[in-house]
């Protein structure tokens, strides 16, 4: 290979690694959220529906993806390949999807533009809203993301060929896709998302107990601020109370009434057109009624020449009856316009009076609002918060009782949470250890660490600590895992390799999915099964199988015992063609299914045996596609 085609791979592979990099750390935002969302309490987003997957992938021109295009489906989706194919590349694509930053570097060689499509379906009406919420259009029942990336560095996001930002991006793509990579599990190792794991794994049952501290810590947090604002700087205050007591007597002096600028804008046009009116009104009289052969002489003497031929002409009476009641209308109008015209008289002293009116009106909707609509509410939000300020310096002694109250009833429903979060652990803990147990951490130790952290001034003490408490109570919640016999029990976060963390997340999942912790369409894994083999791979095989129930699972795996139980399977291959390497991502049928499980199993030499125990594998592990 000449050195200008290393030195190429090279930086290929230099700005993968980069990519992946950014992708594990980046983006802890969208890492975050997306846990959230998973495990999120009730009152957050809802869990998408469970039918909606990947329907279909186009890539373009991600380094050796050429141009691939891959149907998936339900279930689970499987991807294998020899190493270095490329499987990992279609999981970089996908992380594009879900909003990882890109760079021109990740462009295939002598192209201008990276493309990466998803089309997600069904999409329900929680999704309708979403679009609507976020301002795009959408009549389709699929969800089509595109992203791209162009040489000069633009980067392009469409969602319903709609363009977005990368932000909303963000807030959209983790309810559609996850990724589990060796070191990124969704903010797995974040102590505030392992609360809200285990709160999710104590159920519908604690979901009032969390509602309780919620309520509670905003009502202590009310009074707080209230007290705040009453021992805090008392001259600003003061001149807050002077401004809003200014303000609402300029909004009374002028005695508004709701609306009224547009009648006095109509009348002020009025006044301001007497003449043009008067000449128009009285102009239209004469032609009417006034002058010879008026509108109205000639509908009566139309009406008397159809009498004369009633005889001969049977529609001539109701013809003149017609022209009669014409007449009778155009009178009363004549009658409307002469009574106008007789009542129009230019008032320079109520002209004035109204561009005096509307100048005040004018000058209070620019300070106050657009309207005096808008005027009027400010006008009662000005009285409600003089009514606090004034009121709450003479209740201070009743605020400082209420709050002290408060402060109790959280204590009390904080330590109810607290209480139940040690059930809940232990019970967790349980559930997780037996899932490891058949993901060959047979002798692994997992353990849920409830614990409180100090905080200097916090008015809430336990044991006479000051401690930190929020909406979610005072509890820090950390999982600790001893990954082998002997270890000290630390951390996930920095005692777990990449498998461990990955099985420990797929454990998680299954642990706490009958729950109600909700499902997530689209769970994409890149090599889960790191450090596993033999009977524990088909166990984790089957785990993935289970869990991909009601949703989409999207593996990548070397092991054929994990690729057995794939509902589909797609091979991943390069290919050398006029001197550049591209990536295919092929779906295989059923005889290609046993070839490729038959090759995991022996190696490039595929034999007869290889194929026999490939089809026993997979016939072993088969069920109906989904």
């Amino acid at each position: 290979m000449e050195a200008s085609q290393i030195s190429m791979l090279c930086g290929k592979s230099e700005a993968l690694l980069d990519f992946r990099s950014a992708h594990v750390a980046r983006d802890s935002q969208i890492r975050s959220s997306s846990l959230a969302d998973l495990v999120g309490l009730a009152g957050g987003l809802e869990a998408p529906e469970a039918d909606q997957v990947l329907r279909d992938l186009h890539v373009r021109n991600l380094a050796v993806l050429e141009d691939v295009s891959v149907e998936f489906g339900p279930g689970l989706n499987v991807l294998t390949g020899e190493t270095g194919a490329g499987k990992s590349i279609v999981v970089d694509s996908l992380a594009l999807l879900a909003g990882a930053r890109a760079t021109s570097e990740l462009i295939r060689t002598g192209e201008e533009i990276l493309s990466v499509t998803g089309i997600f379906e069904p999409v329900g009406e929680r999704w309708h809203r979403l679009l609507s919420e976020a301002g795009l259009r959408n009549e389709s029942d699929q969800l089509v993301v595109r992203r791209e990336i162009s040489r000069e560095g633009r980067n392009r996001i469409f969602v319903q060929d709609q363009p977005v930002t990368l932000a909303l991006l963000a807030q959209l793509a983790p309810q559609l896709i996850r990724i589990h990579g060796q070191r990124d599990e969704l903010g797995l190792v974040s102590t505030r998302l392992q609360r809200q794991w285990l709160d999710r794994s104590g159920g519908d049952s604690g979901v009032e107990t969390l509602r309780k501290v919620e309520a509670d810590f905003h009502r202590f947090r009310d009074l707080a601020a209230r007290l705040v604002r009453i021992e805090g700087d008392d001259r600003l205050r003061q001149e807050r109370i002077d401004l809003l007591r200014f303000q609402g007597g300029e909004i009374d002096a002028a005695h508004l009434h709701s609306g009224e600028e547009d009648g006095l804008k109509a009348e002020r046009d009025v006044q301001r057109h007497v003449e043009a009116i008067g000449a128009a009104l009285g102009g239209s009289l004469d032609l009417l009624f006034e002058e010879e052969s008026s509108a109205s002489e000639r509908l009566s003497m139309a009406a008397r020449r159809l009498t004369e031929i009633a005889e001969w002409e049977a529609k001539a009476p109701t013809w003149s009856m017609e022209l009669e009641a014409m007449s009778i209308g155009l009178q009363e109008m004549v009658d409307e316009m002469r009574h106008r015209l007789d009542s129009m008289e230019a008032d320079p002293e109520r002209l004035n009076a109204i561009e005096e009116r509307l100048a005040i009106i004018d000058r209070l909707v620019r300070k106050y609002g657009a309207t005096t609509v808008e005027v009027l509410a400010y006008r009662d939000q000005v009285g409600s918060e003089l009514e606090e300020l004034v009121g709450d310096v003479e209740q201070k002694d009743e605020l400082e009782e209420q709050l002290v109250g408060a402060l109790e009833e959280y204590r009390q429903a904080a330590s109810n949470l607290s209480n139940r979060r040690a059930d809940w652990g232990k019970q967790l803990e349980e559930r997780v250890l037996r899932e490891l147990r058949d993901l060959a951490m047979a002798k692994a130790r997992f353990e849920v660490a409830l614990s409180t952290r100090r905080q200097e001034a916090s008015r809430l003490e336990l044991d006479g600590e000051p401690v930190e408490f929020s909406a979610r109570g005072y509890d820090q919640v950390v999982f600790q895992l001893a990954a082998n016999p002997g270890e000290e029990m630390m951390p996930l976060a920095s005692s777990a390799s990449g498998g461990e963390l990955s099985r420990v997340y797929l454990a998680l999942q299954l642990a706490v999915r009958g729950e109600g912790a909700g499902e997530v369409p689209t769970l994409v894994f890149d090599e889960v099964d790191a450090g596993v083999g033999g009977a524990e791979a088909a166990v984790l095989g089957s785990k993935l199988q289970r869990l991909a129930d009601g949703g989409q699972i999207l593996a990548v795996t070397h092991l054929a015992q994990v690729a057995s139980h794939a509902d589909r399977q797609f091979r991943v291959r390069k290919r050398v063609l006029g001197g550049r390497t591209a990536t295919r991502v092929d779906p295989l049928t059923e005889s290609e299914r046993v070839e490729e499980v038959a090759r995991m199993l022996a190696g490039k030499r595929v034999t007869s045996l290889s194929r026999s125990h490939a089809e026993e594998l997979i016939a072993s592990t088969a069920r109906r596609v989904p």
